[in-house]
């Protein structure tokens, strides 16, 4: 069955991140690209024969219909969202076209924080102890055990996330994330906010990036993400395959099998975000039933396993055959890697010091810039976007690790 001509709806993508883009121009595939009106209109972009701005976040029935409007004209084959935000609105796009895609239930207990606790400790999966408050309401002291994470309930990109270590702290904390969910988030949670105080799981932190078909669970990698202690979460590396053994790398793989089944992901992709504890048990903190990143999953697991993930990905999404048979885990051949700028510090953005020249080094597959001089960067906890990211490609995990160190002392942001 080919995928030629078939019609692919994507809805909301950062048109800086070419992956899905690239990989359905190379399938013959057509995109419709439905975009956030707010945005200005796209470029030119691979595979997209038309682009349809829709009040997304303002006027949902009104964005459907648009969508449906547009399906008259040019029948939609499949509907594909990379952007967390948007995956509550194309799951309800693909049911009424009766088109792949999870369920609206399964789709919001992955997206609600609170939800996904509650599902994974039902299910007898290791799950941080955890407290979800509605609007003006604090915790009874009693109940506290520091440290604790508190955290928008259906927030994304590390927004409000922060470390207490004590009530002053604590308190601090949840007042700030009740003001990212009434402004930053207001638009994106669909009146859905709360709060989310969890205890700390002190160790360090992965990504797992799957494909379920037929209810089975290919862990396609297991990567690196470093061991923040805090207060805020900012992403910093993303290397895979991770440096672990053998025997804790079926633990998590396991558990994130266990974890995505409890949760209703039979089908398509996952991000899956877990730590270890002291005691080397692994405890999945989210999982976001998509590509993560935007794209920059596909990279990780392509680069690192020569596995084409937006491949199956799409393929999916036309409900067709999936092209390649998958195991239960995929084996690594390269190590790929994600060095995301931080932000370091805020203001003003001018530009990244230390760029020039860096595309040339063999190691480095994509430099990304993401932001504008002019853009006006908010300290953590606030999330005001990533200054840019450096995909990179070697032949051991040591020596991305060493790679990275050098940016670490390179790259520095410039603000006015």
């Amino acid at each position: 069955m080919s995928t030629q001509k078939k019609n692919l709806a994507i809805i909301c993508q950062n048109r800086k991140l070419p992956f899905v883009f690239d990989e359905a121009q190379a399938m013959g595939v057509e995109i419709t690209f439905f975009y956030n009106e707010n945005e200005p209109p796209p470029p030119v972009l691979p595979a997209v024969v038309r682009s349809i701005a829709l009040p997304l976040f303002d006027d949902e029935e009104e964005a459907i219909n648009k969508v449906m409007l547009a399906n008259r004209e040019h029948p939609i084959d499949g509907v594909l969202t990379l952007f967390e935000p948007a995956l509550d609105f194309a799951a309800k796009i693909a049911h009424q076209l009766g088109l792949p895609f999870l369920p609206e239930y399964v789709v919001e207990q992955c997206r609600n924080k609170n939800m996904t606790r509650r599902v994974l400790h039902d299910n007898g999966l290791n799950t941080p102890s955890y407290i979800e408050l509605k609007e003006g309401e604090y915790p009874n002291v009693e109940q506290i055990k520091f440290p604790l994470v508190v955290k928008p309930t259906n927030g994304f990109s590390s927004q409000g996330v922060t470390r207490a270590n004590n009530h002053d702290e604590l308190k601090s904390a949840i007042d700030k994330v009740w003001e990212i969910n009434n402004t930053q988030l207001k638009n994106f949670i669909y009146d859905k906010g709360g709060v989310l105080l969890e205890s700390f799981i002190d160790g360090p932190e992965f990504a797992i990036e799957t494909f379920s078909h037929c209810g089975e669970v290919t862990v396609l990698s297991i990567g690196d993400k470093g061991n923040s202690k805090g207060p805020y979460f900012e992403e910093g590396v993303y290397i895979a395959p991770a440096n672990i053994d053998e025997k804790l790398r079926d633990e998590i793989a396991d558990e994130v099998r266990r974890a995505l089944k409890a949760l209703g992901i039979s089908e398509g992709p996952a991000h899956v975000e877990l730590r270890i504890d002291h005691k080397q048990k692994p405890f999945v903190i989210e999982v976001a039933p998509r590509v993560g990143g935007s794209g920059i999953s596909h990279y990780i697991v392509k680069a690192s396993t020569d596995i084409n993930f937006l491949q199956l990905v799409i393929c999916q999404a036309f409900g067709m055959e999936i092209p390649i048979k998958l195991e239960l885990m995929a084996k690594s051949i390269f190590t790929a890697g994600n060095y995301i700028i931080p932000v370091q510090g805020s203001g003003i953005f001018i530009e990244i010091d230390g760029l020039a020249n860096l595309r040339e080094k063999p190691e480095v597959q994509y430099v990304f810039e993401f932001m504008d001089a002019g853009h006006k960067v908010l300290p953590y906890p606030h999330f005001s976007g990533y200054p840019g990211f450096i995909l990179t490609r070697h032949t051991d995990h040591a020596a991305c690790e060493a790679f990275y160190y050098d940016l670490q002392k390179s790259l520095k942001i410039k603000y006015l």
